[in-house]
């Protein structure tokens, strides 16, 4: 943008093209021609250089009244009245790449749209990464001028949870300059309060690179899917979870000064234990037997140990279905009591009440289907994979060397009786 002041009484003198001076001399003081701006600018058109008089804009604003010796303005004045400024203004439009037009206003250019797309304008761009301004560090005093991607965990929409198994999934993403992306951190917590969420215990924090695809220590968590060419997700197995209890999940990405992402939670209950049901009517079946007419010492002992090692939901679906066949040859706990004696039926019937209301309201179905499946992970063997050595994009074929890829048998139930 031009903003030149001109005064009233400047003007630009021409004289006829192919005068000698002598002759332009004598033509200036014979007879001067005065040539406003306007009519410059005209002449410029005029004469072909159009390229120059292109987006010139010109403004005459008042700043008053004009004095009679003015030529761009047109307004008459009388003697006897003072004259006032006036102001030409002349502006020139051009595109911006227009003004750029050397080498070192290119490269500032360059380095300040760098700095805005990759550095928040708050740092330079040194190769591939952020140099931060002395402005631009945290509270931790860690470089904070390159804004850090956000990973977004979830549940895998394609395996739902079983009763000791979950699968989550979150993408991986860093820009091309200024944060890279070394590793995942993945904390597991355990709700032991089922009213109030807050009351959490920590149970432990696995690095993805350090622990999990390093085969270094994770028998409970397992990489299912990482990154390749083709996608960015990466999916995690973890599992040794126990029945209908709930957990919380977060994420974090760690770039390479160790700084943290904002975190990301999910929060979990896992379903109701799972139970064979066709196996808890075959042991039904064998406990009437057993206790059926004589019972012998054996007999009761024998019946004593099963039903003492099935856990809790077994138990209530031996008891569901006892009940249901046998009832009335006697109750199941009635008929435990009295052949086996208050002691021993009272160490089997405490285990009736380990479960939640909502399992056993679940387990008093009149059918519970069995529903078996099976995922694809990842078993690792221990390797020294460092942070700096291996690319994100690389990470599937280079996990062929030291991980297997083998198949996990998942159980599920489900319930009501789907006939009807």
């Amino acid at each position: 943008m031009i903003h030149p002041e001109w005064d009233a009484s400047q003007f630009l003198t021409a004289s006829p093209a192919g005068n000698s001076p002598s002759d332009e001399s004598e033509e200036r003081e014979r007879d001067p021609r005065v040539l406003t701006f306007p009519e410059y600018i005209t002449s410029l058109s005029e004469s072909g250089t159009k390229r120059m008089a292109a987006g010139v804009r010109m403004e005459c604003q008042s700043r008053g009244r004009c004095p009679s010796s003015c030529p761009l303005c047109h307004v008459t004045s009388s003697p006897d009245v003072l004259g006032e400024p006036i102001l030409l203004e002349v502006t020139k439009a051009a595109p911006i790449y227009e003004l750029v037009t050397n080498n070192q206003t290119q490269k500032l250019l360059q380095e300040a749209t760098m700095s805005s797309l990759w550095c928040s304008g708050s740092g330079d761009v040194i190769e591939d990464w952020c140099r931060c301004d002395s402005s631009a560090f945290g509270a931790d005093g860690l470089p904070a001028c390159a804004p850090l991607p956000h990973p977004v965990l979830r549940l895998s929409t394609v395996h739902e949870p079983s009763s000791s198994l979950v699968v989550l999934e979150w993408e991986h993403s860093e820009p091309a300059i200024g944060v890279q992306i070394v590793d995942y951190l993945i904390r597991q917590e355990k709700v032991t309060d089922r009213l109030d969420h807050s009351k959490v215990e920590t149970e432990t924090v696995l690095s993805f690179v350090d622990d999990i695809i390093s085969g270094a220590k994770s028998p409970c968590a397992m990489p299912a899917q990482v990154p390749d060419k083709l996608s960015t997700t990466i999916s995690l197995i973890i599992r040794c979870l126990e029945p209908d209890t709930i957990y919380m999940f977060t994420l974090w990405g760690v770039d390479n000064t160790g700084r943290r992402s904002q975190s990301s939670d999910v929060t979990v209950k896992t379903p109701c234990p799972v139970v064979d049901d066709v196996k808890a009517q075959e042991i039904a079946d064998k406990i009437y037997n057993l206790f059926n007419g004589y019972t012998s010492g054996k007999e009761q002992q024998t019946a004593y140990n099963t039903l003492l090692d099935l856990g809790s939901p077994s138990l209530h679906r031996v008891l569901y279905h006892y009940n249901q066949h046998y009832e009335s040859f006697g109750e199941f706990t009635w008929r435990c009591e009295d052949e086996l004696g208050p002691r021993k039926a009272g160490l089997i019937l405490s285990q009736l009440g380990d479960l939640s209301t909502w399992c056993h309201g679940l387990l008093q179905e009149p059918k519970i289907g069995l529903q078996r499946t099976s995922l694809r992970f990842l078993a690792c063997r221990y390797s020294e994979i460092k942070p700096y050595g291996f690319s994100w994009l690389e990470l599937s074929r280079d996990l062929k060397k030291t991980c297997e890829e083998q198949m996990l048998n998942v159980l599920y139930n489900d319930y009501g009786d789907k006939d009807n």
